[in-house]
């Protein structure tokens, strides 16, 4: 099961200061719709989230997870040249750069607590992800309480590993074209990678959710891009977006599930349903290896030199983080070799961000040498 490091707290990162309901399990009502904000200094007691080990967890997510320094990242350079071109004036006050950088910045005055009106969070704080604290700060710590009844007053469900990519998809991967031609990096979705690299302020110890977290994400990732697709067509997005299709068609689950075509609103419906089911789905060893050893077998694909180029290259995109992902699942599960595997996994993945300079036919032997070494990667 996931669990935060204090095993009696219910959610990964709960927060834990002002007393908001105090009657009894049975007498929990929903969320108001203006239920309010405590800030990040509410996860901070050491009786808390900010004490020792077992109960760190906002000691890591402040010294050490990414999302705290979106905020810093709006007053440096790229930032301030990306405004500029825009017409934005001070990133660090434009509602098209906070809404994902520093997302409490639009929270209306009248639904924070007082103390977050003294010192409002910036950044990526822990309500943007786990929601408005007011109804549930203290509650979600009753042992007289469920996990679903706590839910109810206003938790967002990120034990859920749906859930879990719902909350990030948005602003790891939907950028505005403008945005995006003013000099901001093009987004890519991996849920699994991505949260591997925050680091994590949490224990997920249940089984296969690696592969569970990445291709749920990635079910998700085609869901956003197959709505906004079926809003606008956008050649430069539709050729991602049939990368996306491609790689999780080479699922069993994709291969059942997504259609053919370019019907991009069946595809956001198929998609969805994928997420759905996927991240319920527990994968076996011999699952994880067969899927990789099909990735690995696609080099075949990169060599076909009437291809389309550009159609490679996202193609490679998505693929090796793919592999990358099921190879640590492998690692976590035991029984691999891992320093030649690896080696050949880094040469692909060097290829693989050649941008415009992707060269195909390299990255199909560099793929290939990779597939050669998989037996000999696993221990018998």
């Amino acid at each position: 099961m996931i669990r935060p490091k204090n095993p009696a707290v219910f959610a990964q990162l709960a927060l834990c200061f002002a007393a908001v309901l105090s009657a009894s399990a049975a007498e929990i009502k929903p969320p108001a719709e203006t239920h309010f904000f405590t800030g990040a200094q509410s996860c901070a007691s050491s009786s808390c989230h900010g004490g020792g080990t077992g109960r760190n967890e906002f000691l890591v997510y402040q010294k050490k997870d990414r999302h705290v320094f979106a905020a810093g990242i709006l007053g440096k350079g790229t930032s301030l040249k990306i405004a500029e071109a825009l017409g934005l004036g001070e990133p660090t006050k434009a509602a098209q750069c906070t809404v994902c950088h520093s997302p409490m910045e639009a929270v209306a005055a009248t639904r924070l607590a007082p103390e977050m009106k003294q010192t409002p969070d910036r950044g990526v704080s822990c309500e943007a992800c786990h929601g408005a604290a007011g109804e549930w700060l203290r509650f979600h710590t009753r042992k007289d309480a469920t996990y679903q009844q706590i839910l109810a007053t206003g938790l967002r469900d990120l034990i859920d590993v749906g859930g879990r990519a719902n909350a990030c998809v948005a602003c790891h991967l939907n950028l505005d074209e403008k945005i995006r031609q003013a000099g901001h990096p093009e987004l890519f979705f991996e849920l699994d990678g991505q949260a591997a690299l925050e680091p994590p302020h949490y224990v997920d110890a249940r089984p296969s959710i690696g592969p569970r977290s990445w291709i749920t994400g990635q079910a998700t990732a085609l869901r956003e891009m197959s709505w906004k697709l079926s809003t606008a067509r956008d050649e430069r997005l539709a050729v991602r977006w049939k990368a996306l299709v491609w790689l999780l068609q080479m699922t069993e689950a994709g291969a059942k599930e997504l259609p053919s075509g370019e019907d991009f609103s069946a595809m956001q419906g198929a998609a969805d349903l994928l997420a759905r089911k996927v991240s319920r789905e527990v994968w076996t060893k011999n699952q994880i290896t067969g899927q990789l050893r099909k990735y690995a077998s696609s080099h075949k694909e990169f060599s076909d030199a009437k291809a389309d180029r550009t159609a490679l290259r996202r193609r490679a995109e998505v693929l090796v983080p793919a592999m990358d992902r099921l190879w640590a699942a492998l690692k976590k599960e035991g029984g691999v070799v891992t320093p030649g595997f690896e080696k050949s996994l880094n040469a692909v993945s060097m290829l693989s961000h050649e941008g415009d300079d992707f060269a195909p036919a390299e990255f199909a032997k560099a793929l290939g040498e990779l597939e050669a070494q998989i037996d000999s990667a696993l221990k018998p």
